[in-house]
Protein backbone atom coordinates (compact mmCIF):
# COMPACT_ATOMS: atom_id res chain seq x y z
CA UNK A 1 0.00 0.00 0.00
CA UNK A 2 1.18 3.27 -1.05
CA UNK A 3 1.75 5.95 1.88
CA UNK A 4 -0.99 8.52 1.90
CA UNK A 5 -1.32 11.90 1.03
CA UNK A 6 -0.55 14.17 4.05
CA UNK A 7 -3.44 16.72 4.95
CA UNK A 8 -3.74 18.54 7.87
CA UNK A 9 -7.31 18.54 8.93
CA UNK A 10 -8.22 21.77 11.23
CA UNK A 11 -11.89 21.84 13.39
CA UNK A 12 -13.48 24.14 10.89
CA UNK A 13 -12.85 21.76 7.90
CA UNK A 14 -14.04 19.08 10.14
CA UNK A 15 -17.38 20.58 10.73
CA UNK A 16 -17.74 21.83 7.47
CA UNK A 17 -16.82 18.50 5.75
CA UNK A 18 -19.63 17.07 8.26
CA UNK A 19 -22.09 19.07 7.22
CA UNK A 20 -21.45 18.20 3.70
CA UNK A 21 -21.97 14.57 4.59
CA UNK A 22 -24.95 15.03 6.22
CA UNK A 23 -26.09 16.84 3.52
CA UNK A 24 -24.89 13.75 0.94
CA UNK A 25 -27.12 11.08 -0.78
CA UNK A 26 -25.05 8.63 1.42
CA UNK A 27 -26.63 6.10 3.35
CA UNK A 28 -26.89 6.77 7.15
CA UNK A 29 -24.65 3.78 7.50
CA UNK A 30 -22.30 5.17 5.08
CA UNK A 31 -22.75 8.54 6.76
CA UNK A 32 -21.77 7.48 10.45
CA UNK A 33 -18.51 5.39 8.94
CA UNK A 34 -17.09 8.55 6.71
CA UNK A 35 -17.61 11.32 9.72
CA UNK A 36 -16.25 8.55 12.30
CA UNK A 37 -12.70 8.24 10.29
CA UNK A 38 -12.62 12.12 10.19
CA UNK A 39 -13.04 12.37 14.02
CA UNK A 40 -10.57 9.74 14.20
CA UNK A 41 -8.26 11.50 12.08
CA UNK A 42 -9.07 14.70 14.06
CA UNK A 43 -8.12 12.99 17.70
CA UNK A 44 -4.93 11.24 16.25
CA UNK A 45 -3.55 14.58 14.87
CA UNK A 46 -4.43 16.46 18.35
CA UNK A 47 -2.89 13.53 20.60
CA UNK A 48 0.18 13.55 18.45
CA UNK A 49 0.57 17.51 18.39
CA UNK A 50 -0.37 17.77 21.84
CA UNK A 51 0.76 14.96 24.08
CA UNK A 52 2.26 11.78 23.98
CA UNK A 53 0.82 8.73 22.76
CA UNK A 54 2.37 5.35 23.52
CA UNK A 55 2.05 2.42 20.45
CA UNK A 56 0.01 0.55 22.90
CA UNK A 57 -2.34 2.91 23.60
CA UNK A 58 -2.24 3.84 19.60
CA UNK A 59 -3.25 -0.39 18.62
CA UNK A 60 -6.40 -0.04 21.07
CA UNK A 61 -7.28 3.09 19.45
CA UNK A 62 -7.31 1.20 15.91
CA UNK A 63 -8.96 -1.90 17.94
CA UNK A 64 -5.79 -3.80 17.32
CA UNK A 65 -5.73 -7.28 19.67
CA UNK A 66 -2.73 -8.36 21.23
CA UNK A 67 -1.70 -12.32 20.13
CA UNK A 68 -3.66 -14.00 22.91
CA UNK A 69 -6.68 -15.95 20.93
CA UNK A 70 -8.54 -18.59 21.79
CA UNK A 71 -9.41 -21.20 18.90
CA UNK A 72 -11.48 -24.09 19.77
CA UNK A 73 -11.64 -26.68 21.58
CA UNK A 74 -8.15 -28.34 22.20
CA UNK A 75 -6.60 -32.09 24.29
CA UNK A 76 -7.31 -31.43 28.30
CA UNK A 77 -3.39 -32.03 28.33
CA UNK A 78 -2.52 -29.03 25.90
CA UNK A 79 0.11 -27.00 27.07
CA UNK A 80 0.43 -23.02 27.00
CA UNK A 81 1.09 -21.70 23.63
CA UNK A 82 3.42 -18.57 24.87
CA UNK A 83 4.03 -16.07 22.35
CA UNK A 84 6.88 -13.53 23.30
CA UNK A 85 7.55 -10.38 20.75
CA UNK A 86 9.89 -6.97 21.69
CA UNK A 87 8.05 -3.24 20.15
CA UNK A 88 11.26 -1.92 18.53
CA UNK A 89 9.43 1.39 18.39
CA UNK A 90 11.41 4.50 19.17
CA UNK A 91 8.09 5.75 20.97
CA UNK A 92 7.54 2.36 22.95
CA UNK A 93 10.33 0.17 24.24
CA UNK A 94 8.30 -2.11 26.06
CA UNK A 95 7.77 -5.49 25.19
CA UNK A 96 5.08 -7.74 25.16
CA UNK A 97 4.36 -9.75 27.93
CA UNK A 98 4.36 -13.80 26.80
CA UNK A 99 1.19 -14.30 25.41
CA UNK A 100 -0.86 -17.64 25.97
CA UNK A 101 -3.14 -19.47 24.08
CA UNK A 102 -4.99 -21.56 27.32
CA UNK A 103 -7.07 -24.82 27.01
CA UNK A 104 -10.02 -24.80 26.85
CA UNK A 105 -10.49 -27.41 30.24
CA UNK A 106 -12.22 -24.82 32.56
CA UNK A 107 -12.91 -27.28 35.06
CA UNK A 108 -12.83 -25.30 39.08
CA UNK A 109 -10.42 -27.34 40.64
CA UNK A 110 -10.37 -27.14 44.91
CA UNK A 111 -7.81 -24.53 45.96
CA UNK A 112 -5.53 -26.51 48.39
CA UNK A 113 -5.04 -25.17 52.30
CA UNK A 114 -3.32 -22.07 52.14
CA UNK A 115 -3.60 -21.50 49.11
CA UNK A 116 -2.16 -17.90 48.02
CA UNK A 117 0.43 -18.02 51.54
CA UNK A 118 3.54 -18.20 51.72
CA UNK A 119 4.92 -20.85 54.36
CA UNK A 120 7.34 -19.88 57.01
CA UNK A 121 9.94 -21.75 55.79
CA UNK A 122 9.94 -19.39 52.46
CA UNK A 123 11.55 -17.04 54.74
CA UNK A 124 15.38 -18.11 54.78
CA UNK A 125 16.44 -14.88 56.54
CA UNK A 126 13.86 -14.97 59.23
CA UNK A 127 15.78 -14.98 62.98
CA UNK A 128 13.71 -17.65 65.29
CA UNK A 129 13.04 -16.57 68.47
CA UNK A 130 11.96 -19.43 71.11
CA UNK A 131 9.09 -18.95 73.23
CA UNK A 132 8.15 -20.92 76.30
CA UNK A 133 4.29 -20.81 77.74
CA UNK A 134 4.42 -18.65 80.17
CA UNK A 135 1.84 -20.38 82.27
CA UNK A 136 2.45 -24.36 81.84
CA UNK A 137 5.77 -26.49 81.18
CA UNK A 138 6.27 -29.77 80.37
CA UNK A 139 4.30 -32.52 82.94
CA UNK A 140 1.70 -29.73 84.53
CA UNK A 141 -2.09 -31.31 84.72
CA UNK A 142 -4.02 -30.34 82.29
CA UNK A 143 -5.91 -27.13 83.24
CA UNK A 144 -9.56 -28.06 81.73
CA UNK A 145 -9.20 -30.77 85.03
CA UNK A 146 -9.44 -33.66 82.67
CA UNK A 147 -6.86 -35.54 84.23
CA UNK A 148 -4.53 -35.47 81.65
CA UNK A 149 -0.48 -34.02 81.75
CA UNK A 150 0.46 -31.97 79.23
CA UNK A 151 4.32 -33.14 77.00
CA UNK A 152 5.85 -31.01 74.67
CA UNK A 153 4.64 -31.24 70.75
CA UNK A 154 7.58 -31.32 68.99
CA UNK A 155 6.24 -29.02 66.05
CA UNK A 156 6.14 -25.53 67.00
CA UNK A 157 3.19 -23.40 66.26
CA UNK A 158 4.62 -20.38 63.79
CA UNK A 159 4.02 -16.80 63.68
CA UNK A 160 5.79 -14.53 61.15
CA UNK A 161 6.21 -10.54 61.37
CA UNK A 162 7.90 -8.52 58.92
CA UNK A 163 9.53 -5.38 60.75
CA UNK A 164 10.80 -2.36 58.16
CA UNK A 165 14.49 -2.44 58.01
CA UNK A 166 17.54 -1.43 56.15
CA UNK A 167 18.72 -2.35 52.52
CA UNK A 168 21.92 -2.16 53.95
CA UNK A 169 23.19 -2.30 57.77
CA UNK A 170 26.00 0.38 59.08
CA UNK A 171 27.92 0.18 61.92
CA UNK A 172 29.86 2.84 63.41
CA UNK A 173 33.32 1.42 64.92
CA UNK A 174 34.80 4.25 67.38
CA UNK A 175 38.14 2.92 68.08
CA UNK A 176 39.57 4.78 71.09
CA UNK A 177 42.77 6.10 70.49
CA UNK A 178 46.08 6.73 73.37
CA UNK A 179 48.84 8.86 72.59
CA UNK A 180 52.41 8.86 74.60
CA UNK A 181 52.73 11.49 76.77
CA UNK A 182 56.48 11.56 75.89
CA UNK A 183 57.05 10.31 72.27
CA UNK A 184 53.61 11.15 71.25
CA UNK A 185 53.16 7.75 69.27
CA UNK A 186 49.45 7.12 68.73
CA UNK A 187 47.96 3.43 69.70
CA UNK A 188 44.67 2.71 68.05
CA UNK A 189 41.90 -0.04 68.58
CA UNK A 190 42.09 -2.94 66.77
CA UNK A 191 38.90 -3.38 64.14
CA UNK A 192 37.18 -6.95 64.33
CA UNK A 193 38.99 -9.58 62.36
CA UNK A 194 36.40 -10.15 60.11
CA UNK A 195 36.21 -6.11 59.34
CA UNK A 196 38.62 -5.60 56.70
CA UNK A 197 36.67 -3.43 53.77
CA UNK A 198 33.97 -0.65 54.40
CA UNK A 199 32.02 -2.90 52.29
CA UNK A 200 31.72 -6.34 52.40
CA UNK A 201 30.87 -8.78 50.01
CA UNK A 202 27.47 -9.22 50.69
CA UNK A 203 26.96 -5.36 50.30
CA UNK A 204 28.70 -5.61 46.61
CA UNK A 205 26.64 -8.44 45.54
CA UNK A 206 23.10 -6.88 46.47
CA UNK A 207 24.32 -3.58 44.52
CA UNK A 208 24.84 -5.68 41.69
CA UNK A 209 21.95 -7.44 41.66
CA UNK A 210 19.83 -4.95 42.48
CA UNK A 211 21.03 -2.96 39.53
CA UNK A 212 21.62 -5.87 36.84
CA UNK A 213 18.64 -8.45 38.08
CA UNK A 214 15.89 -6.52 39.57
CA UNK A 215 16.88 -2.88 36.98
CA UNK A 216 16.76 -0.83 40.26
CA UNK A 217 18.91 2.46 38.75
CA UNK A 218 22.37 3.74 40.66
CA UNK A 219 20.69 7.27 41.26
CA UNK A 220 17.23 5.91 42.19
CA UNK A 221 19.16 3.55 45.19
CA UNK A 222 21.19 6.26 45.84
CA UNK A 223 17.95 8.53 46.96
CA UNK A 224 16.71 5.47 48.80
CA UNK A 225 19.46 5.16 50.52
CA UNK A 226 19.81 8.29 51.83
CA UNK A 227 16.67 8.65 53.10
CA UNK A 228 17.34 5.66 55.02
CA UNK A 229 20.37 6.94 56.50
CA UNK A 230 23.05 4.62 55.28
CA UNK A 231 23.91 6.92 52.09
CA UNK A 232 25.64 5.17 48.93
CA UNK A 233 26.56 7.54 45.76
CA UNK A 234 25.56 6.57 42.29
CA UNK A 235 29.80 6.29 41.55
CA UNK A 236 30.44 4.03 44.74
CA UNK A 237 27.19 1.54 43.87
CA UNK A 238 29.52 0.89 40.40
CA UNK A 239 33.26 0.55 42.09
CA UNK A 240 31.33 -2.12 43.94
CA UNK A 241 29.78 -3.66 41.27
CA UNK A 242 33.07 -3.79 39.43
CA UNK A 243 34.65 -5.25 42.51
CA UNK A 244 32.04 -8.06 42.43
CA UNK A 245 32.76 -8.27 38.02
CA UNK A 246 36.69 -8.79 39.02
CA UNK A 247 35.79 -12.64 39.87
CA UNK A 248 32.19 -12.99 38.27
CA UNK A 249 34.06 -12.51 34.49
CA UNK A 250 35.72 -15.69 35.32
CA UNK A 251 32.30 -17.37 35.83
CA UNK A 252 31.27 -16.16 32.44
CA UNK A 253 34.18 -16.90 30.84
CA UNK A 254 33.91 -21.15 32.16
CA UNK A 255 29.94 -20.76 31.12
CA UNK A 256 30.76 -18.99 27.86
CA UNK A 257 33.41 -22.57 27.08
CA UNK A 258 30.40 -25.49 28.30
CA UNK A 259 27.80 -23.57 26.55
CA UNK A 260 29.45 -23.55 23.66
CA UNK A 261 29.75 -27.29 23.48
CA UNK A 262 25.98 -27.06 23.57
CA UNK A 263 23.39 -29.14 21.36
CA UNK A 264 20.90 -26.04 21.21
CA UNK A 265 21.39 -22.74 21.18
CA UNK A 266 18.54 -20.14 21.22
CA UNK A 267 19.66 -16.49 20.18
CA UNK A 268 17.69 -12.99 19.88
CA UNK A 269 18.62 -9.63 19.53
CA UNK A 270 17.36 -6.36 21.57
CA UNK A 271 18.47 -2.85 21.26
CA UNK A 272 20.89 -1.52 23.93
CA UNK A 273 22.20 2.71 23.59
CA UNK A 274 26.08 3.01 25.03
CA UNK A 275 26.74 6.79 25.20
CA UNK A 276 30.12 6.60 23.87
CA UNK A 277 29.13 5.38 20.51
CA UNK A 278 25.76 7.35 20.20
CA UNK A 279 28.20 10.24 20.69
CA UNK A 280 31.05 9.25 18.14
CA UNK A 281 28.38 9.08 15.64
CA UNK A 282 27.32 12.48 16.01
CA UNK A 283 30.45 14.06 15.93
CA UNK A 284 31.91 12.09 13.69
CA UNK A 285 28.87 9.96 11.34
CA UNK A 286 30.43 9.44 8.19
CA UNK A 287 34.02 7.97 9.71
CA UNK A 288 32.03 5.83 12.54
CA UNK A 289 31.55 2.29 11.14
CA UNK A 290 29.16 1.58 14.26
CA UNK A 291 25.72 0.55 12.77
CA UNK A 292 24.02 0.02 15.77
CA UNK A 293 24.35 -1.82 19.69
CA UNK A 294 22.77 -4.50 20.59
CA UNK A 295 22.14 -6.85 23.38
CA UNK A 296 22.16 -10.55 21.87
CA UNK A 297 20.88 -12.63 23.87
CA UNK A 298 22.17 -16.79 24.08
CA UNK A 299 20.62 -19.94 25.89
CA UNK A 300 22.45 -22.91 25.98
CA UNK A 301 22.64 -26.30 27.89
CA UNK A 302 25.60 -28.49 29.75
CA UNK A 303 24.41 -31.78 31.28
CA UNK A 304 20.78 -30.11 31.85
CA UNK A 305 21.94 -27.13 33.46
CA UNK A 306 20.86 -23.70 31.67
CA UNK A 307 23.28 -21.34 30.54
CA UNK A 308 22.50 -17.71 29.77
CA UNK A 309 25.16 -15.28 28.07
CA UNK A 310 24.84 -11.97 27.58
CA UNK A 311 26.49 -9.60 25.04
CA UNK A 312 26.42 -5.82 24.77
CA UNK A 313 27.93 -4.05 21.87
CA UNK A 314 28.30 -3.13 18.48
CA UNK A 315 28.24 -7.02 17.31
CA UNK A 316 24.89 -8.65 17.06
CA UNK A 317 23.42 -11.90 17.48
CA UNK A 318 25.03 -13.62 14.82
CA UNK A 319 28.43 -12.31 15.14
CA UNK A 320 28.37 -13.00 19.03
CA UNK A 321 27.24 -16.81 18.24
CA UNK A 322 30.22 -17.05 15.83
CA UNK A 323 32.75 -15.92 18.67
CA UNK A 324 31.35 -18.69 21.00
CA UNK A 325 31.08 -21.07 18.77
CA UNK A 326 34.94 -20.73 17.82
CA UNK A 327 35.10 -22.17 21.10
CA UNK A 328 33.12 -25.24 20.24
CA UNK A 329 35.24 -28.75 19.99
CA UNK A 330 35.42 -29.72 16.60
CA UNK A 331 34.23 -33.27 16.65
CA UNK A 332 30.95 -32.41 18.32
CA UNK A 333 27.70 -32.83 16.10
CA UNK A 334 26.51 -29.91 14.40
CA UNK A 335 24.21 -27.72 17.20
CA UNK A 336 20.58 -26.24 16.50
CA UNK A 337 20.04 -22.83 16.07
CA UNK A 338 17.00 -21.14 17.14
CA UNK A 339 16.47 -17.88 15.95
CA UNK A 340 14.04 -15.68 14.21
CA UNK A 341 14.88 -15.05 10.07
CA UNK A 342 16.75 -11.61 10.37
CA UNK A 343 19.84 -11.61 8.47
CA UNK A 344 21.82 -10.03 11.27
CA UNK A 345 21.35 -14.08 13.27
CA UNK A 346 23.39 -15.41 10.31
CA UNK A 347 26.52 -17.09 11.63
CA UNK A 348 29.55 -16.96 10.10
CA UNK A 349 29.67 -19.37 6.78
CA UNK A 350 32.72 -21.39 7.62
CA UNK A 351 30.36 -22.71 10.85
CA UNK A 352 27.52 -25.20 10.94
CA UNK A 353 24.19 -24.58 12.47
CA UNK A 354 21.34 -26.23 11.78
CA UNK A 355 19.03 -23.26 11.79
CA UNK A 356 15.48 -23.49 13.27
CA UNK A 357 13.25 -20.60 12.85
CA UNK A 358 10.75 -19.41 14.78
CA UNK A 359 6.90 -20.60 14.59
CA UNK A 360 5.84 -17.74 16.98
CA UNK A 361 7.09 -15.60 14.27
CA UNK A 362 5.56 -17.24 11.62
CA UNK A 363 2.10 -17.15 13.29
CA UNK A 364 2.58 -13.27 14.37
CA UNK A 365 2.58 -12.95 10.48
CA UNK A 366 -1.11 -14.06 10.35
CA UNK A 367 -1.84 -12.50 13.74
CA UNK A 368 -1.79 -9.20 12.35
CA UNK A 369 -3.44 -10.24 9.22
CA UNK A 370 -6.22 -11.88 11.03
CA UNK A 371 -8.85 -8.61 10.80
CA UNK A 372 -8.01 -7.81 6.92
CA UNK A 373 -8.36 -11.41 6.16
CA UNK A 374 -10.36 -13.60 9.43
CA UNK A 375 -10.63 -16.43 7.08
CA UNK A 376 -7.27 -17.07 5.81
CA UNK A 377 -5.78 -16.43 9.33
CA UNK A 378 -7.98 -18.59 11.12
CA UNK A 379 -6.43 -22.00 9.04
CA UNK A 380 -3.15 -20.51 9.69
CA UNK A 381 -3.80 -19.46 13.83
CA UNK A 382 -5.81 -23.27 13.86
CA UNK A 383 -2.91 -25.08 12.30
CA UNK A 384 -0.30 -23.45 14.19
CA UNK A 385 -2.17 -24.04 17.86
CA UNK A 386 -3.00 -27.57 16.81
CA UNK A 387 0.83 -28.28 16.54
CA UNK A 388 0.87 -26.90 20.09
CA UNK A 389 -1.45 -28.66 21.42
CA UNK A 390 0.86 -31.63 20.26
CA UNK A 391 4.15 -30.27 21.73
CA UNK A 392 1.58 -29.91 25.36
CA UNK A 393 0.72 -33.36 25.15
CA UNK A 394 4.90 -34.32 24.58
CA UNK A 395 5.73 -32.06 27.50
CA UNK A 396 3.02 -33.73 29.47
CA UNK A 397 3.57 -36.84 29.08
CA UNK A 398 7.49 -36.49 29.22
CA UNK A 399 8.05 -38.01 26.16
CA UNK A 400 11.75 -38.80 25.05
CA UNK A 401 13.30 -36.75 22.27
CA UNK A 402 12.82 -39.34 19.87
CA UNK A 403 9.28 -40.06 20.87
CA UNK A 404 8.49 -36.64 20.57
CA UNK A 405 9.81 -36.73 16.82
CA UNK A 406 7.42 -39.38 16.15
CA UNK A 407 4.52 -37.83 17.29
CA UNK A 408 4.53 -34.74 15.83
CA UNK A 409 5.72 -36.95 12.37
CA UNK A 410 2.27 -38.26 13.13
CA UNK A 411 0.25 -35.95 14.52
CA UNK A 412 1.44 -32.75 13.24
CA UNK A 413 2.85 -33.29 10.09
CA UNK A 414 -0.51 -33.99 7.98
CA UNK A 415 -1.72 -30.95 9.31
CA UNK A 416 1.15 -28.17 8.45
CA UNK A 417 1.53 -30.57 4.61
CA UNK A 418 -1.88 -29.29 4.12
CA UNK A 419 -1.56 -25.80 4.95
CA UNK A 420 1.38 -25.90 2.86
CA UNK A 421 -0.48 -26.69 -0.12
CA UNK A 422 -3.04 -24.79 1.19
CA UNK A 423 -0.75 -21.82 0.95
CA UNK A 424 0.60 -22.30 -2.88
CA UNK A 425 -2.49 -22.44 -3.84
CA UNK A 426 -4.15 -18.89 -1.97
CA UNK A 427 -0.43 -17.88 -3.61
CA UNK A 428 -0.86 -18.53 -6.99
CA UNK A 429 -4.39 -16.32 -6.74
CA UNK A 430 -3.13 -13.65 -4.80
CA UNK A 431 -1.62 -10.60 -6.20
CA UNK A 432 2.32 -10.74 -5.29
CA UNK A 433 2.43 -7.66 -3.50
CA UNK A 434 -0.33 -7.69 -1.12
CA UNK A 435 0.25 -8.67 2.64
CA UNK A 436 -1.22 -11.36 2.71
CA UNK A 437 1.12 -12.85 -0.17
CA UNK A 438 4.52 -11.57 1.66
CA UNK A 439 3.10 -13.39 4.83
CA UNK A 440 2.79 -16.62 2.67
CA UNK A 441 6.05 -16.29 0.76
CA UNK A 442 7.61 -15.80 4.58
CA UNK A 443 6.53 -19.19 5.43
CA UNK A 444 7.07 -20.93 2.06
CA UNK A 445 10.42 -19.61 1.48
CA UNK A 446 11.53 -20.55 5.23
CA UNK A 447 9.48 -24.01 5.49
CA UNK A 448 12.25 -26.28 5.84
CA UNK A 449 13.82 -24.16 9.07
CA UNK A 450 10.34 -23.62 10.43
CA UNK A 451 9.31 -27.56 10.50
CA UNK A 452 12.35 -28.93 11.62
CA UNK A 453 10.88 -30.64 14.49
CA UNK A 454 9.61 -32.71 12.06
CA UNK A 455 12.49 -33.87 10.46
CA UNK A 456 15.64 -33.14 13.70
CA UNK A 457 15.30 -34.77 16.90
CA UNK A 458 15.48 -32.35 19.73
CA UNK A 459 14.62 -28.99 17.64
CA UNK A 460 12.87 -26.44 19.53
CA UNK A 461 9.46 -24.81 17.38
CA UNK A 462 10.75 -21.19 18.99
CA UNK A 463 12.64 -19.06 20.54
CA UNK A 464 10.34 -18.41 23.40
CA UNK A 465 13.10 -19.42 25.73
CA UNK A 466 15.24 -16.50 25.09
CA UNK A 467 12.83 -13.79 24.12
CA UNK A 468 11.66 -14.12 27.99
CA UNK A 469 15.41 -14.24 28.67
CA UNK A 470 16.03 -10.74 27.01
CA UNK A 471 13.12 -9.18 29.10
CA UNK A 472 16.07 -8.35 31.89
CA UNK A 473 18.11 -6.50 29.30
CA UNK A 474 14.93 -4.83 28.53
CA UNK A 475 14.05 -4.35 31.93
CA UNK A 476 17.62 -2.40 32.48
CA UNK A 477 17.26 -0.59 29.26
CA UNK A 478 14.43 1.14 30.82
CA UNK A 479 14.79 1.65 33.92
CA UNK A 480 18.50 2.93 33.00
CA UNK A 481 18.55 3.95 29.62
CA UNK A 482 21.97 3.69 28.36
CA UNK A 483 25.28 3.06 29.46
CA UNK A 484 28.16 5.41 29.03
CA UNK A 485 31.18 3.32 27.82
CA UNK A 486 31.12 0.07 26.07
CA UNK A 487 33.38 -1.44 28.89
CA UNK A 488 30.43 -0.69 30.72
CA UNK A 489 27.98 -2.43 28.79
CA UNK A 490 30.56 -5.74 28.79
CA UNK A 491 30.72 -5.55 32.58
CA UNK A 492 26.99 -5.07 32.72
CA UNK A 493 26.21 -8.03 30.20
CA UNK A 494 28.63 -10.61 31.93
CA UNK A 495 27.31 -10.00 35.79
CA UNK A 496 23.15 -10.26 34.34
CA UNK A 497 24.58 -13.59 32.72
CA UNK A 498 26.06 -14.71 35.58
CA UNK A 499 23.54 -13.45 37.40
CA UNK A 500 20.49 -14.70 35.66
CA UNK A 501 21.98 -18.72 34.87
CA UNK A 502 22.46 -18.66 38.68
CA UNK A 503 18.82 -17.66 38.61
CA UNK A 504 17.63 -20.69 36.42
CA UNK A 505 19.39 -23.05 38.16
CA UNK A 506 17.41 -22.68 41.41
CA UNK A 507 20.46 -20.70 43.27
CA UNK A 508 19.86 -17.32 45.48
CA UNK A 509 22.52 -14.95 42.84
CA UNK A 510 23.26 -12.80 46.13
CA UNK A 511 24.73 -15.56 48.16
CA UNK A 512 26.50 -17.23 45.06
CA UNK A 513 28.12 -13.76 44.29
CA UNK A 514 28.88 -13.04 48.11
CA UNK A 515 30.53 -16.86 47.97
CA UNK A 516 32.65 -16.06 44.62
CA UNK A 517 34.43 -13.06 46.46
CA UNK A 518 34.80 -14.73 49.87
CA UNK A 519 36.52 -16.89 47.44
CA UNK A 520 38.58 -15.40 44.72
CA UNK A 521 41.46 -16.75 44.66
CA UNK A 522 40.02 -20.19 44.48
CA UNK A 523 37.30 -19.15 41.66
CA UNK A 524 40.73 -17.52 39.62
CA UNK A 525 42.69 -20.86 40.09
CA UNK A 526 39.51 -23.21 39.05
CA UNK A 527 36.03 -21.22 37.56
CA UNK A 528 34.81 -24.76 36.97
CA UNK A 529 34.34 -25.64 40.36
CA UNK A 530 32.54 -22.61 40.94
CA UNK A 531 29.54 -22.75 38.65
CA UNK A 532 26.45 -22.30 39.88
CA UNK A 533 24.92 -26.07 40.31
CA UNK A 534 28.23 -27.03 42.11
CA UNK A 535 29.73 -24.22 43.71
CA UNK A 536 28.00 -25.45 46.92
CA UNK A 537 29.70 -29.22 46.58
CA UNK A 538 32.90 -26.83 46.53
CA UNK A 539 32.79 -25.00 49.37
CA UNK A 540 31.01 -27.99 51.49
CA UNK A 541 34.59 -29.57 50.45
CA UNK A 542 36.80 -26.14 51.62
CA UNK A 543 34.53 -26.57 55.03
CA UNK A 544 35.76 -30.38 55.70
CA UNK A 545 39.28 -29.73 54.68
CA UNK A 546 39.74 -26.65 56.65
CA UNK A 547 39.77 -28.29 60.13
CA UNK A 548 42.77 -31.15 58.58
CA UNK A 549 44.89 -27.91 57.30
CA UNK A 550 44.62 -26.38 60.71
Amino acid sequence: MKSPKIEKLTAEDFSQLKQVIEQSNLSDGHKMLVIGVLELCLWLQQKLTFSQISISNLKKAFGIQSEKHSRGTKPSDTDDLEVSAEDESSQDESTEASQSESSTNTTDKPKRPGHGRLPASAYTAAETISLDHPDYKTGDPCPTQCGGKLYQIKTPGVFIRIEGGQLFNAYRYEQKRLRCAVCGEIFKASLPVAVTEKYDERAKAMVTVLKYQLGMPFYRLAQWQQQTGVPIPDTTQWELCVDAHQVATYVFNACLILGAQSPLFFQDDTTVKVQSVMTSKEVNPDKSDKKGTFTTGLVADHQGHPIYLFFSGVKNAGNNLTDVLNEREEDLPIPFQACDALSQNNVDKALKTIVCHCLIHGRRKFVELEDSYPDEAKIVLDTVGQVYANEAHCKNHRLSPEDRLTFHQEKSKPLLEEMKQWMERQLAGEEPKTPLAKSYRYWLKRWDTLTRFLTHVGAPLDTNTVERALKLAIRIRKSSLFHKTLNGAKVGSELMSVIHTALKNGINPIDYLTALQQHQAQVKQDPFAWLPWNYQQTLQALAEETPLAA
